[in-house]
């Protein structure tokens, strides 16, 4: 079986990675994560004076492009007008192959005889599907591994504003503002190297967790409004259609951000969001069956991503996801069923 390499390892397969030709992809549906230790692996090729691209399968939307200043397509467009062919392919924070959408289906096929280099990741639900791989279950974020990475290599890019400011996103979300238990005394210790280094993180906190426009305070009173409960009390659902979106006027509108709304609540163990995907390109044609992404969230002893697990998904014990694709009356029964197994 696939076994992690040492970080001393990591360092050389980066030294060693080509020149020109380095792909970075992150999971689908990106979060702070998945893009901070992205861009600041691309840094760290940058400054060994390498040439790499990060792309996503799905665009990023608006609000974290805020966060991290690109767009909603990452490096995407350049490689498609300039014909680029990767020669090393690096997925990050990315457990499973299914994470990474159609760049998994193209890389890990049997034709490209598996072309996916090198795995950077925390979770500790990793499949082990590249040809290599980096994990550290311990570290809040992936952005911790990057952090470390650039110290192991000793290029100074931890003195880097901009660089500093990615990794503080990645660890400053992923550890939920350091109330989650993954946090370590070192995850505290890279945030003060980070800030620092002298970049607005008080800004960059307002953006994230205070900063909310007119839509983001629609979708939270949407999310409110459908809270529902189960389990005596310890289970908390919330699903959001397509049609409720359409009659809030938010249709097309990204909605991960309400995804700890419905643990929140005193006496729940379990949180759920079932989001119907409405873009138009993730349509199913068959009538009887509608897709969705299913966040779970857990406070104190039920492992969620055992729960996404079984579903095909993955995640960390308190913070997990999958995807469905059938009616939303069956998906909520069977989700009832097998928390309410674990509870």
């Amino acid at each position: 079986m696939n076994k992690s390499i040492s970080l001393s390892k990591l360092k050389n397969k980066i030294l060693s990675a080509s020149a020109d030709n380095v792909l970075i992809i992150t999971h689908i549906n990106p979060d702070p994560d998945t893009l901070g230790s992205s861009l600041g692996l691309k840094q760290i090729f940058q400054k060994l004076n390498k040439t790499a691209y990060v792309v996503c399968d799905t665009k990023v939307n608006s609000r974290t492009c805020g966060f991290f200043d690109v767009s909603p397509e990452l490096d995407l467009g350049y490689i498609e007008a300039s014909g680029f062919k990767p020669d090393y392919i690096i997925c990050v924070d990315s457990a499973a192959v299914s994470q990474i959408g159609r760049y998994g289906e193209y890389y890990s096929d049997v034709k490209s005889k598996n072309k996916i280099n090198l795995v950077i990741d925390h979770h500790y639900t990793n499949s082990f599907y590249g040809k290599e791989t980096y994990l550290d279950e311990k570290a809040a974020a992936t952005g911790e591994i990057i952090y470390n990475l650039t110290k192991e290599l000793d290029i100074g890019l931890e003195t880097d504003r901009i660089f500093a400011k990615n990794i503080y996103c990645s660890i400053i979300c992923d550890s939920g503002s350091f109330r989650y238990p993954s946090t370590t005394p070192r995850t505290m210790q890279i945030a003060a190297d980070l800030i620092s280094t002298g970049f607005d993180f008080g800004k960059l906190n307002r953006l994230i967790f205070q900063n909310k426009s007119m839509t983001q305070i629609a979708i939270e009173r949407m999310a409110y409004n459908a809270l529902k409960f189960c389990g005596g009390g310890k289970i908390a659902f919330i699903t959001i259609t397509r049609d409720m979106k359409k009659n809030a006027g938010l249709e097309g509108v990204d909605i991960d951000s309400i995804n700890d709304i419905a643990r929140i609540v005193e006496g729940v163990e379990v949180g759920v969001v079932i989001k119907e995907n409405d873009s138009e390109e993730n349509k199913i044609t068959d009538e009887n069956k509608r897709r969705f992404r299913i966040s779970f969230r857990s406070n104190e002893y039920v492992n969620v991503a055992e729960i996404a697990g079984s579903f095909g998904g993955g995640g960390h014990i308190r913070a997990a996801g999958c995807n469905y694709e059938g009616d939303v009356e069956t998906l909520e029964k069977t989700l009832v069923e097998r928390i309410e197994a674990v509870l």
